[in-house]
């Protein structure tokens, strides 16, 4: 008697199930690669990270893209449905919470960076309103355990006015320091920001502990970058949110002691000048920072 047997036939339903499920995750990929060479060359500029970890994070995308189309809303890279999008995160959440929760947060960081991706470049192609909607949801926020940038208290006299002699000191000790980091000079961004890979530089020149990221980082991540005294530091998508390093950046350039051509910024003749000057540069330095802006204090 033979021993060959009939496989049992496979239900149509489900073959059919899982031949639109491959259908759709093509049109996943296929979409997501659309976009493929303008993020991971975004992604290089901004965090100053690798094009193998650019992919990573579209990987990610493509499998919630994958998910997303499930519910029978179009397939797009570059344009979500906000109501569609978030219950497809409430979905993969609750799966998520069956397994590896880490899996969720990863993918959540994955996306938030392709939403900045496509925020920063004007890639979007879909509506402002869902796009707003979007960016509320998927804002990085500091882990509770981290603190906030420490704002250095301004000195006060007697009467209870500014010491302006110790802010101008400090101004100009953190200006020089800027100038002294920038050296032969630093690539920017496509925006004219410094790259988050440069941050942590520039922030310690001017008195503040700060790392650039575009994704949250962990908390033994966070641990991991504290200072000689224990200080955590402060993690940033872009230099604009540490307050004193961009005041005093836009002021030095405004100034013409750093120049930026194209994309990339140095120091000026009027800037090297200042770095070997004496107190009569630095005075004048003094002088032109308080006429341009009042700096906020560092951290």
């Amino acid at each position: 008697m033979s021993r060959n047997r009939k496989k049992p036939r496979q239900d149509k339903k489900q073959a059919a199930a899982l031949k639109q499920s491959e259908a759709l995750y093509k049109n996943a990929d296929r979409a997501v690669d659309t976009q493929a060479l303008a993020f991971v060359r975004w992604y290089e500029e901004t965090d100053g990270n690798t094009g193998a970890e650019a992919l990573q994070v579209l990987q990610s995308v493509k499998q919630f893209l994958w998910l997303y189309g499930a519910s029978g809303a179009p397939v797009s890279a570059t344009a979500f449905d906000a109501d569609v999008f978030l219950q497809a995160m409430a979905q993969l959440q609750a799966m998520s919470e069956a397994g590896e929760s880490r899996v969720f947060q990863v993918m959540t960081d994955d996306l938030q960076v392709y939403l900045g991706f496509l925020d920063a470049t004007g890639s979007w192609t879909g509506t402002a309103e869902d796009l707003e909607v979007l960016l509320e949801n998927f804002v990085l926020s500091q882990d509770e355990d981290t603190p906030e940038e420490a704002v250095a208290p301004v000195e006060t006299g007697a009467a209870g006015t500014s010491d302006t002699s110790d802010a101008s000191a400090d101004d100009i000790h953190h200006a020089v320091a800027l100038l002294e980091w920038l050296g032969d000079g630093k690539e920017l961004t496509a925006t004219g920001s410094l790259r988050l890979a440069d941050i942590a530089g520039a922030a310690a020149a001017v008195g503040v502990h700060a790392v650039g990221s575009q994704k949250r980082l962990s908390e033994d991540e966070v641990a991991a970058r504290a200072d000689a005294d224990g200080r955590l530091p402060q993690v940033v998508r872009s230099m604009a949110e540490l307050e004193h390093l961009n005041t005093l950046w836009l002021s030095l350039r405004d100034l013409g002691y750093l120049e930026v051509t194209g994309k990339k910024a140095t120091v000026s003749d009027a800037g090297r000048a200042l770095q070997n000057g004496g107190a009569a540069e630095r005075e004048a330095l003094v002088r032109e920072l308080a006429a341009d802006t009042e700096l906020p204090a560092a951290g």
